[in-house]
């Protein structure tokens, strides 16, 4: 959803100076230096913030605001549009309740329950305020969008087309609906026009982490590895916190044979997703290669807490426990996961040896057939 511009005068710089917003953002900085409780200031700098698609510090910024003046809807639209771009779906429908309740009448905040409601499969709501927004803006870019959204999901993609290229005409600098176009042309295995639709968007809005990020999921697709990896950076450079970025870089060195650079990039992932199973076995296996089995502990222990049912993980770890006399850990492990301790004792060592050998330092494949080989490597859908 795009931000609407104050309509009231304003004293800082203007935002379209070769495309940047640093003139604004170095203004609000130095007055809310001055101000840190005005609200006004905090809004125009969260709207700067996810302008420049620093959603993290929007929020944080129009969640100031709210704290200082509770009453402003405008306030909760802003907060329930920069949830809506995270993800967090059920967050923006908090927002945008907020800001109803409070008597905003504003199109915007129709257009973006319609397209919530949407999205979190309230099909019945979405339904009732896009004919609500239609009422007052027919033509709005973001009703065009979230129309060509529910023509994709039922499939007829050629109609969804040309609604996304209404919302284009509608705002040329529309990203979900370049980005859908993206994603439904990738899917028919047509890369050069995929391509072309993510170079216009390129030009069109320079600092747009998602295109980047597109670019390097077209080259993947096309074989060009080393042009993803540096359009996977180019959205890094962007987004320095884009985690999708981390694990497609982390995969992309891995299957290189880049382990250096793979367990930089996958290590960084883990602090946005602590759940990939997958992530862990590379990281693991990467270490094990490197004969660094004691600085592979963490990710087993983290392994383990995901995959409780693997008697194999739970039996290295003890075993790694033991051969690096951690006796803390031990301790730890004991209550935790008594079944751990008890591994040895309830197979024999022929039993055991079957379904997971001790790690040794000489024996990296045991190793790796312990932790269990990763699966194969998948493409993360475009953010």
């Amino acid at each position: 959803m795009s931000c609407r511009e104050d309509s009231k005068k304003e004293s800082m710089p203007l935002n379209a100076i070769k495309g940047s917003y640093e003139p604004q953002l170095n203004y609000l900085n130095e007055a809310i230096k001055d101000d840190p409780e005005n609200d006004e200031l905090l809004y125009k700098r969260a709207r700067v913030y996810f302008n420049m698609y620093r959603y993290t510090d929007a929020l944080r910024d129009v969640e100031g605001a709210i704290k200082v003046k509770s009453s402003n809807g405008d306030y909760y639209l802003l907060g329930a549009q920069i949830n809506f771009a995270l993800g967090d779906f059920f967050k923006s429908i908090k927002f945008s309740e907020k800001a109803e309740s409070l008597g905003l009448d504003d199109p915007e905040l129709s257009v973006l329950q319609a397209r919530v409601y949407w999205a979190t499969g309230d099909t019945s709501r979405s339904t009732l305020y896009l004919k609500k927004a239609e009422l007052v803006v027919p033509f709005n870019s973001d009703i065009s969008l979230l129309k060509g959204e529910q023509c994709v999901s039922k499939g007829d993609t050629l109609t969804a087309i040309k609604y996304l290229m209404s919302a284009i005409r509608g705002n040329r600098k529309n990203s979900a609906a370049y980005l859908d176009l993206v994603k439904i042309y990738l899917h028919k295995e047509k890369e050069d026009s995929a391509l072309l639709y993510t170079l216009l968007a390129k030009e069109l809005d320079p600092h747009n982490p998602n295109f980047y990020f597109s670019e390097g999921k077209i080259f993947y697709q096309k074989g060009m590895k080393q042009s993803a990896i540096v359009s996977y950076k180019n959205c890094l450079r962007e987004d320095s916190a884009y985690a999708l970025a981390f694990y497609q870089l982390g995969l992309l060195y891995y299957k290189e044979g880049n382990t250096i650079e793979a367990f930089k990039f996958l290590q960084k992932y883990t602090a946005y997703d602590k759940n990939s199973k997958d992530v862990y076995r590379y990281l693991i296996e990467i270490l094990n290669d490197q004969n660094k089995e004691k600085e592979a502990i963490p990710y087993y222990e983290r392994l383990v807490f995901l995959d409780s049912n693997n008697i194999g993980l739970k039996y290295v770890l003890q075993k790694l426990y033991k051969d690096y006399s951690i006796g803390a850990k031990e301790d730890t492990v004991r209550k935790a996961h008594p079944e751990v301790m008890a591994v040895h004792h309830a197979y024999t060592v022929d039993t055991v040896r079957r379904n997971t050998i001790p790690v040794k330092k000489d024996s990296l494949a045991s190793q790796r057939s312990a932790v269990i080989q990763p699966s194969t490597i998948k493409d993360s859908t475009v953010r």
